[in-house]
């Protein structure tokens, strides 16, 4: 299989599916489980479209998509998707918010597509191939810590996570340059990728929310780990951080100080 033109034809579709998004001003708002977790009109429309065009171009692919049930990672091929990531900037117009799209194959991920809706930038990367935004070559900054530019996310949905969140983001904020919080993983991990910040930590996503990115982020010679230091996987939703070579390490070892006590 070719993966570059794959990626060029699934990318053909993600734009496509933002397009569609953003046809949809005024869409109607649902409620899922968790605090303030919504679903719209437009999460539905582009799940249903993105799923319907993607099939055909790998027919041996599975699905593992943000709004539909039973989500498992099967042998082989899964597209892991997140129709909109940001579904709450969407609802109130504050502009972050992307589509993600990863393939992975038995658990490696081998394309990543971001596509920054309102922002049209198309963040993209095939396995050893490096990364790219809008088609030009991206790479992660050497920013060092005192001069970094970190983002993180509050793992919205699950309160449980705030204590361990904000302990971590005031030590990070004493040491770095300084912090900001985007609503959009996939946007945030993109940054990293692209070099306009240094670091990303959030107690918990979604394969969705990182999946895409992921693949993006390694392919720019950016740093991505989870609890204990241990590499991405894509069956369930774990801690993240990702970062420039520079700060990785000190930021993955901050975030594991302060993951127990979001555990009792």
């Amino acid at each position: 299989m070719d993966l570059e033109s794959l990626a060029r034809q699934a990318a053909e579709i993600v734009q496509q599916a933002g397009a569609l998004v953003r046809g949809l001003e005024h869409p109607k708002v649902f409620t899922k489980e968790g605090h303030a977790n919504f679903v719209t009109e437009a999460d539905l429309a582009s799940q249903k479209f993105l799923m319907e065009r993607l099939a055909p171009l790998l027919p041996e692919a599975h699905f593992f998509a943000e709004e539909q049930e039973g989500n498992r990672l099967h042998p082989g091929f899964n597209w892991i998707i997140d129709p909109i990531d940001g579904t709450t900037n969407f609802m109130r117009g504050y502009r972050p918010c992307a589509i993600s799209v990863g393939l992975v194959e038995d658990d490696v991920g081998v394309l990543g597509l971001v596509y920054d809706v309102w922002g049209d930038e198309l963040f993209s990367a095939v396995q050893g191939e490096g990364a790219f935004l809008n088609g030009q070559s991206i790479h992660a900054a050497e920013t060092p810590l005192d001069s970094a530019l970190i983002v993180f996310g509050t793992a919205l949905y699950n309160r449980k996570w705030a204590r361990a969140t904000f302990a971590a983001a005031e030590e990070v904020f004493l040491q770095c340059g300084d912090l900001r919080r985007s609503g959009s993983a996939a946007i945030d991990l993109c940054s990293v990728a692209a070099g306009r910040s240094d670091g990303f930590f959030e107690m918990y996503l979604s394969p969705w929310d990182f999946c895409g990115a992921s693949v993006i982020l390694r392919e720019a010679g950016a740093l991505t780990c989870t609890t204990g230091g241990a590499a991405l996987c894509y069956d369930r939703g774990m801690p993240v951080v990702a970062g420039n070579p520079g700060v990785f390490d000190w930021l993955s070892r901050v975030v594991e100080k302060h993951l127990p006590e979001a555990k009792e």
